[in-house]
């Protein structure tokens, strides 16, 4: 992340620090980089295993990082996470989509068959929620009082709170934080030059101490050069560095990101339950809530991608109807709201016109009723908790589905037991879709609540109820599994086989055979014959 080139030039100017030096420190944690970080630390703990870490492996192993920062002294202070994105962003957002999208697509056309292998060679696009994930997990540890949703990009927020603290260091992987103003004191270190076991040890950047070897008054022209002349020496780019017209539009529109200055917006500041209940967003849902309460802004959703069978249809085509009812209750009063999602091979947006008042009622009644159902039916089944949602979301791909899956590959997939195939892929793909529109949902709700976007009291009392039954929904590390990590373990193997039966015969769809294999087949006719003997 940050400008091409900048890190590299400003090499030389980091310096080693020994856990005595930053002693009594502050950290400032972007935390969407330390999600990133803790997948590369989880993979290492898994490596010998042959198998992914899980959601709870990565939220795990970011604690630890955390800890180990505190066992030295050095204060963890705030743990900033995106919860909006700028304008200017929104282009590379769709790019790095279509970026992650082609990976997919590419993996895909390796394993052409049914096989597929562990996809460890798609690194961190495995865990679409990755950032989330991490962000729930805090809130639920002791670092809660210190983790906040900032109304912007986490790292373009990292200043201000530095600033706050003089005696800080800002933990990110955004080398274009080099680039901001900070107290003199104050040190900017990146994951990759980190290492906490066995021994602490750490090469940061003092900005300050940086501009004041190359003369100059801010690094911001440095790194506008870089990006001009990007194949000049760092000599020529120094000089022209202090050349530069700094009152140019051209100059002044690279700069104005750096200048440190982040405002929260008016909305949130007048209402508190909005300001509690946006720090319990995801991203991509945060996102379209600050679009869908800024009424300059056109609500725009940038689904996040989810690993599947490029050959087949979005799995995102799952739940739609449940986020459109979700992108209504916070857009009313817009004509449209685009979604962005995969279809076909190319990352595309769908414009979708938001349900009116009476039309939201119906939907919400509907899916009201419908999950409070499943919910009494699986608790007098005695279904256990970690597969209840799961079922619920069963019961939404079903219902969409024209060729229902076998169920000895819908059992697999719920126990997250990977059988190497792309059937497996797309149905766990699918199912993530219906739990992921049910939790967009959940959060839109909640928005809703403390905005009190309508007065239609038959929406508000099915939303009300909706609300309630929602509330039970696990966290992203408990319901999301990423193919290839460790297979659940239980001992309701039956039980699980029966509950899916029932919900075929309840959906009046027909069980597919299952597939017996020749091997299978041999073994049953010997047994067969020796019980005939």
């Amino acid at each position: 992340m940050g400008i091409a080139g900048l890190a590299r030039r400003l090499e030389p100017y980091g310096a080693r620090y020994a856990p005595k030096d930053l002693d009594g420190y502050y950290a400032i944690v972007d935390g969407p980089s330390l999600a990133y970080h803790a997948h590369q630390l989880a993979l290492a703990a898994v490596a010998r295993q042959s198998r992914l870490p899980s959601y709870a492996d990565i939220n795990t192993e970011a604690i630890r990082w955390l800890k180990a920062l505190e066992d030295i002294n050095i204060k963890v202070s705030a743990i900033l996470f995106d919860g909006a994105l700028p304008e200017t962003k929104r282009d590379e957002r769709v790019r790095r989509l279509e970026r992650n999208n082609r990976q997919i697509r590419e993996l895909r056309i390796l394993y052409p068959t049914q096989g597929c292998p562990i996809p460890a060679r798609l690194g961190s696009v495995s865990y679409s929620f990755l950032a989330p994930a991490l962000r729930e997990a805090l809130n639920d540890s002791g670092y809660a009082s210190v983790t906040s949703i900032v109304p912007g990009e986490a790292d373009d927020w990292c200043t201000p709170y530095a600033n706050d603290s003089p005696r800080s260091i800002v933990f990110s992987d955004d080398t274009d934080l080099l680039l901001f103003d900070y107290p003199a004191e104050s040190l900017v270190v990146f994951f990759r030059n980190v290492e906490l076991w066995p021994e602490p040890k750490f090469k940061g950047y003092s900005p300050a101490k940086i501009r004041q070897s190359l003369r100059l008054a801010s690094l911001v022209p440095l790194a506008y050069s870089i990006v001009q002349e990007p194949s000049h020496t760092f000599m020529a780019l120094l000089q022209e560095a202090q050349s530069i017209d700094t009152e140019s539009e051209h100059y002044l529109d690279f700069s104005r990101r750096y200048s440190g200055q982040s405002i929260a917006p008016a909305y949130s500041s007048k209402n508190s339950e909005l300001r509690t209940m946006l720090q319990h967003l995801d991203v991509r849902i945060s996102e379209f809530a600050h679009q869908a309460l800024d009424v300059t802004l056109a609500p725009t959703i940038y689904l996040p991608l989810l690993v599947e069978d490029a050959n087949q249809a979005s799995a995102w085509n799952i739940g739609q109807d449940i986020r459109l009812l979700a992108y209504s209750l916070l857009a009313l009063d817009r004509v449209m709201v685009q979604e962005y999602k995969r279809k076909a091979q190319a990352t595309t947006v769908q414009d979708l016109k938001p349900l009116s008042p009476k039309d939201a009622h119906a939907a919400a009644a509907v899916l009201q009723q419908n999950v409070e159902t499943w919910l009494q039916w699986m608790d007098g089944r005695q279904v256990p908790q970690e597969f209840i949602w799961p079922l619920v979301a069963t019961n939404l791909v079903l219902v969409d589905l024209q060729r229902p899956p076998r169920i000895p590959l819908l059992m697999r997939v719920l126990e997250g037991d990977f059988d190497n195939t792309w059937d497996f892929v797309h149905l766990t793909a699918r199912i993530q879709a219906a739990l992921y529109s049910l939790r967009f949902l959940k959060q839109c709700i909640a928005v809703w609540t403390a905005t009190r976007r309508t007065s239609s009291k038959p929406l508000e009392e099915a939303l009300r109820k909706l609300q309630q039954d929602l509330a039970s929904m696990p966290t992203i590390a408990e319901l999301f599994i990423v193919p290839g990590q460790e297979k659940k373990s239980h001992n309701k193997h039956e039980l699980l086989r029966e509950v899916l039966q029932e919900i075929y015969a309840s959906l009046n769809i027909e069980i597919p055979a299952e597939q017996i294999s020749n091997r299978k087949l041999k073994k049953q006719k010997r047994e067969a014959e020796r019980k005939d003997k």
